[in-house]
């Protein structure tokens, strides 16, 4: 295993009995051991860490995804195997990496799924782009907003996200899709 990956596995397993901020590069580097000086060979600071965890996750079931219900099932199912990871990170000074690590991956997938189907959806690439990014952009909010509660468990946050997941698809998506066609004229 690489240094690298000994923090990344560190930090999270760390992360399931202390809050963030509780946890220091000091305490990191025992959990490790390694010195001091090796965490900044490959990192600024923890937040750099955080944000190398999430910049190298790959999502199973993500690129496999040939729906969007598909994909966020796949961020959902993602979310919940890290839930502890995510929710400390989303009520941290880090909260911006988590919102920005679900928009990013989503919106280049969704982008992927609507330009491969813009001749049913009838939408030009650019539509598709906006619908992406604007479908994007609610999804990681929600996310956001169940983390947010920190009484939040598991089982409650997939409950939530499932039900806005199912009800997004049959409301949601369809009117941003007719919003999207609406703008081109």
């Amino acid at each position: 295993m690489t240094t690298e990956a000994k923090f990344k596995y560190a930090l999270k397993e760390m992360m399931l009995s202390l809050p963030l901020e509780q946890i220091n590069v000091t305490s990191l580097c025992e959990k490790c051991d390694c010195h001091r000086q090796t965490f900044y060979y490959h990192y600024q600071d923890i937040y750099d860490l955080i944000a190398a965890i999430f910049l190298n996750e790959d999502l199973e079931g993500l690129d496999k995804a040939k729906t969007t219900k598909e994909a966020l099932y796949a961020f959902l199912n993602y979310a919940k195997e890290n839930f502890v990871f995510f929710r400390s990170t989303y009520n941290s000074a880090a909260h911006d990496l988590p919102d920005d690590f679900i928009y990013g991956k989503l919106m280049s997938k969704l982008l992927q799924i609507f330009s491969a189907d813009k001749k049913n959806l009838g939408l030009k690439l650019e539509e598709c782009r906006t619908l992406a990014r604007r479908y994007s952009r609610i999804v990681s909010d929600e996310f956001g907003y169940c983390f947010k509660d920190v009484k939040v468990t598991p089982d409650k946050f997939q409950r939530e996200m499932s039900a806005f997941i199912e009800k997004s698809q049959t409301v949601l998506l369809p009117t941003l899709i007719l919003m999207s066609k609406g703008e081109a004229k």
